[in-house]
Parts: structure tokens; sequence; C-alpha cells
């Protein structure tokens, strides 16, 4: 059934709402293998999958369970391995998920997320941008390959993963940490696997300060956890 819908807004790009509630139906009865499904059919999120994903993140039926689902798939970089309802097996889903969350942070309707997840985003995508440095198996590095021609993105998975933290930042309106990292060169900085760990706590000092903000002691002490065992 994902297959099919994906399929059929592929041939009818604008006709995406008919199919809406048979979609949300499913992902309510399966929210798991929708999800994992729609990443294996189009892991590059193009404009199918980016309907389907707005109409299940911006569902009350589907948003919450869907946004867990992607948190745990998000955090899994490098040692799970995730399969969809009919056995297949790819280690790219957790970069497609990235792929999905930097789409889906440009899409108004979806606040949510990043507002109630937002230290375990950051502290996902850190540990991304730490694994993707140390490490790139062929069948990811192929994938973005893909991923670049598509849609013109970084050079690199770590460099899209700061990409999206930076994204993530900005729209929870933190564009002074985002600027101030950038003065102390902490974005590149980030990107080594030597230096990350200096970066990490440095990220951790800039978000502490955004004393406006109500999830600011959280964010501080995710990080903080991160920075004493030594880990993104």
């Amino acid at each position: 059934m994902v297959r099919y819908i994906h399929q059929w807004l592929m041939a009818n790009q604008f006709a995406e709402h008919r199919l809406n509630r048979a979609l949300l139906d499913l992902t309510e009865e399966q929210p798991a293998n929708v999800l994992m499904t729609l990443l294996h059919v189009a892991p590059s999120c193009d404009r199918a999958a980016l309907t389907m994903w707005k109409s299940i993140m911006c569902s009350p039926r589907t948003a919450e369970p869907v946004q867990l689902i992607l948190l745990d798939v998000l955090g899994s970089w490098p040692e799970h391995s995730t399969f969809t309802s009919d056995g297949d097996k790819m280690g790219v889903f957790v970069l497609a998920t990235t792929v999905v969350m930097w789409k889906i942070l440009q899409v108004p309707c979806v606040p949510h997320m990043e507002t109630v997840y937002f230290p375990h985003l950051v502290v996902h995508l850190l540990f991304q941008v730490f694994f993707s440095t140390l490490d790139m198996p062929e069948e990811v590095d192929t994938f973005w390959k893909g991923c670049q021609q598509q849609y013109g993105l970084a050079t690199s998975p770590n460099r899209f993963a700061v990409q999206t933290l930076k994204s993530l930042l900005c729209q929870m309106e933190h564009e002074d940490v985002v600027l101030a990292m950038e003065r102390k060169c902490g974005w590149d900085t980030l990107l080594c696997a030597d230096t990350h760990h200096y970066a990490v706590g440095l990220l951790a000092r800039k978000i502490a300060r955004c004393s406006c903000s109500p999830y600011c002691s959280s964010k501080h002490w995710c990080l903080f956890h991160c920075k004493r065992t030594k880990r993104p």
C-alpha cells in the first residue's frame, strides 16, 4: 500500500489529498512498517515522499508515534540495522531519516517535533556527525552521491548533518548559537574526529547561555553528558 500510494503520487502531482485517509489509516495501524517502507521506497525523500511525510507528520492521529520511531532510527547510527516489512535491510536508513528531517524543518506546519524533541535531535545529529566522519559504508556513500546529484547537498554526510543541525537551531530561534559557532570556527572543528569533543563542549556552552529558552537546561545536560563520556 505504501509503495502504491507513493507511485500514484509520483504520477498524479496535483492530487496529493485523495489518498490521505488511506495513508493515515495505514500509519495509525502500522506506524513502524509504514515509516520503514517509506524510507526504503524513497530514501532520498522525493516530491511524492515529502507529500506523504507532511500528511503523516501534520496529523494528530499519526504524528507522535512516527516522530518517536524517527528519533529511534536517527539515533541508531551506526550499529542498528532496520528491516522493512518485506525483509529488506538498508544501511542508509539513518542518513535517509536525516534527509527527511532536513526537509521537514523547512515545512512550517510541522513545528511540534523539533520543539518537543529538540535535545534528542541535537544529540543524535552530533553522533551522526562523529560516526560519518570516522566511517562511511559503501552503500551509504553510493546513496549520498545520488542525493547530491538530486538536491545539490553538502559534499559529505557529516557536513550535511551539521547543516541539518544548523537548520534545527535556526528553527528554534537560536541563530545566535549558529553565529557564535561560526566565529569560533566551531562547525569546522566539529567535522574533525580529533577535535569533535572540543566542539561539542563549545556548542553545549553556547546553547546553555540561551537563558530565554525553556529547553536550555535539558539541552545543556544532554550535551554535557555526551562531553563527559567523550562521545559526540
